[in-house]
């Protein structure tokens, strides 16, 4: 009986230390982008004018008007920056905002722009 209480105890270990494997790290529910943000921000036009970050998702290369925040990210212009980030969906966000919500994982480099 205890026997069969080890095995099974081990059992359910392993199995949660298989699942661990294939965790990517990001928090239920969100997805992690490596972003790079430009050195300045530029003018954009959302609800009124305003000024956007530059971004693109890497490894593509088009950059895109970031309207929304990233919590925990401090920009600082003149630099470029890469960031790792996680992306979650906003349930039923209001209708002047963004569907979508970033958070800064970890600042993976951030240099002089030229």
């Amino acid at each position: 009986m205890i026997a069969r209480a080890i095995v099974l105890s081990v059992g359910v270990v392993a199995c949660a230390a298989g699942g661990a494997r294939h965790d990517t790290g990001a928090s239920a529910g969100a997805e992690r982008l490596t972003l790079e943000v430009g050195p300045a921000r530029v003018p954009c036009t959302g609800e009124a004018h305003t000024q956007c970050l530059r971004v693109r998702v890497l490894p593509d290369t088009a950059w895109q008007l970031f309207y929304s925040r990233i919590d925990g990210f401090d920009f600082e212009e003149g630099f470029r920056w890469r960031l790792e980030v996680e992306r979650r969906r906003v349930p039923n966000p209001p209708a002047d905002a963004s569907s979508l919500s970033y958070r800064l994982v970890r600042v993976i480099s951030k240099e002089r722009a030229p």
